[in-house]
């Protein structure tokens, strides 16, 4: 045994010296885990570095420590768009009332632009108004244009109907008219030829009346044939001539008028457009200079409920600290509040003991400044995934964030302060621990050596649950069986010191209960607001912007028609 111990020891020795920094940390680790322990837990200790088995409660507990943080806080940044300067900020530890002044920065940049953005708008609204005018001044125009080319369209289907109806009906009936009153004189004429020409035989008429009676009949005969000739002419030429020109007219009167509300219509068109667009330009400018006016008031931040105000760190020398005149960017952090009336402590469980811890299992609380209170409370939330910036210098360690809820209120502790929290996993009745070191693997198989007759002999046992000093033996070894410790805990007295809660706490009248379902939902819901805040911010600018993307008026190009220059070239 002695010279298993002697290699032990210098099998250590070797990994010290080949990893001076581990063995630091772990001298580091251990002298840290003794130093902010409040209640030891003794182990029996027998000669020669060896522990009697016996059986009792064994309160599984897991202990972990870390930071008081607040369970709900909201973080004050630069909600505007631009780089300001900070002018006035309540200072650091400063409990606030809602409606407080948190911090004003600089707002003469954006009062600039809220003036020059003002003109813009009135010089908007003007082009909006004459634009307004010329389109109703074009809808009179055009109006009254389309109103004559309809009185010509009318004019002429007028005078088509008129002709057809009116006008040529009467010249034909007086030429007609004409036909039968020279056929009526051509009778009368011929009857006077033939008595003049009995008259003559007589010799009661002369030749002279003879010849004019004569004359008459010719004449008679002429113009019938004449109004005879223009009557036909008229039906064939002059009738159908005048009618085409007549309806040529009416076509004409149409075209005119089609194309006078084409263009109306066009033009009309353009001036709604040139409306229309003036419109969206307003309204783009009133949006902007409405939006300046909402960066003005967001450069006078007030408390949005009460809180302890606390400074935002600088995440690298680039970035200074905050102050009165530093600059900050927008959506950089500056200060958060988070409510001290609700505390909870962060901690971090080690994945090993991760399946042990859920929502809702009590837990008792000590804060570093305060080792002679105990507090209660219950783990709140457990996080899905391991810890990434734990893995950063040790890529194998894996923990999962856990928030622990605290019953009590603690006023006058603020966020930071360190502290630990037992997790009491469960309290088993009359089983066998051992100490976690006893417990060793040989042959692949878990071990404890156990002190016989002849000699130290490894024993295999079935091993069951776990805190941070014991671990539970479900069979392999009877009550009062003397089982090895470690050989890394050599020496003359063995001090195991881990979680500050016993089995008989968990019945006093300051025991940590399990909340009920209704509890464990309110506290996880507290700060859900503060988380979603952000969130939502984001989305209504996204909304906004959009909507300004869609109400923006294009700008025509003042570029020179390339195609036309390469077709003129």
């Amino acid at each position: 045994m002695v010279s298993r111990s002697k290699t032990e020891m210098s099998s250590l020795m070797k990994v010290i010296k080949r990893k001076p920094i581990l063995a630091l940390l772990l001298i580091l680790l251990v002298g840290g885990g003794v130093a902010f322990s409040f209640k030891s837990k003794k182990i029996e200790v027998i000669a020669n570095n060896y522990h009697k088995v016996k059986r009792s409660d064994f309160l599984v507990s897991i202990v972990e420590g870390g930071t008081l943080t607040a369970t709900s806080e909201i973080t004050v940044r630069n909600e505007t768009g631009y780089t300001l300067q900070i002018v006035e900020i309540v200072p650091e530890g400063t409990v606030v009332k809602e409606g407080d002044l948190l911090v004003r920065l600089d707002s003469t940049s954006i009062e600039e632009k809220i003036v020059s953005q003002e003109l813009s708008v009135e010089s908007a609204r003007q082009n909006l108004v004459d634009a307004r005018d010329a389109l109703q001044l074009g809808r009179l125009t055009w109006e009254a244009e389309v109103e004559e080319d309809e009185l010509k369209l009318e004019f002429a289907k007028s005078d088509l109907e008129k002709y057809k109806l009116g006008d040529w009906p009467i010249m034909e009936k007086a030429l007609e008219a004409k036909i039968t009153i020279s056929e009526a004189e051509l009778e009368r004429a011929k009857d006077r030829l033939v008595k003049t020409q009995a008259l003559k035989e007589k010799g009661y008429a002369t030749e002279v009346e003879l010849v004019a009676d004569s004359l008459s009949v010719k004449k008679q005969d002429l113009n019938i044939e004449q109004y005879q000739q223009e009557l036909e002419i008229s039906r064939k030429y002059d009738y159908p001539k005048r009618v085409r020109l007549l309806e040529a007219n009416v076509k004409d009167a149409e075209l005119d008028l089609l194309r006078t509300k084409q263009k109306a219509k066009t033009s009309v068109a353009s001036y709604e457009s040139s409306v229309a667009s003036r419109e969206r330009s307003l309204t783009s400018y009133e949006e902007r200079l409405q939006n300046y006016k909402d960066q003005l008031e967001k450069c006078t931040v007030y408390a949005p409920r009460g809180g302890l105000v606390v400074y935002q760190q600088p995440s690298s020398y680039r970035y200074p600290g905050i102050e009165v005149g530093a600059q900050v960017a927008t959506k950089y952090r500056i200060l958060k509040l988070p409510d001290v009336s609700q505390m909870m402590l962060d901690i971090k469980v080690h994945e090993s003991h991760v399946r042990q811890v859920r929502a809702g299992l009590p837990c008792y609380i000590t804060i570093d400044s305060m080792p002679d209170t105990r507090f209660t409370g219950f783990i709140r939330k457990v996080a899905p995934l391991p810890d990434t910036t734990s893995r950063y210098y040790n890529p194998n360690l894996k923990v999962y964030n856990t928030e622990v809820w605290i019953n009590e209120k603690l006023s006058d502790l603020k966020p930071g302060v360190s502290g630990r929290a037992e997790i009491v996993v469960t309290n088993l009745a009359d089983v066998i621990t051992v100490p976690i070191q006893a417990v060793t693997t040989s042959g692949g198989k878990q071990v404890c050596f156990v002190s016989r007759t002849g000699g130290d002999e490894p024993v295999e046992v079935d091993v069951g649950m776990f805190n941070d000093t014991l671990i539970e033996i479900k069979s392999g070894l009877t009550a009062g069986d003397e089982v090895m410790l470690s050989p890394l805990t050599l020496g003359d007295q063995l001090d195991m010191e881990g979680g500050f809660v016993d089995n008989g706490d968990l019945n006093g009248p300051g025991a940590a209960t399990a909340p009920t379902a209704a509890e464990l939902r309110a506290a996880q819901m507290v700060g859900q607001g503060d988380d979603n805040l952000d969130a939502k911010e984001k989305k209504e600018k996204k909304v906004k912007e959009a909507r300004q993307k869609t109400t923006k008026p294009k700008k025509t190009s003042t570029k020179p028609d390339r195609t036309k220059r390469d077709k003129k070239s």
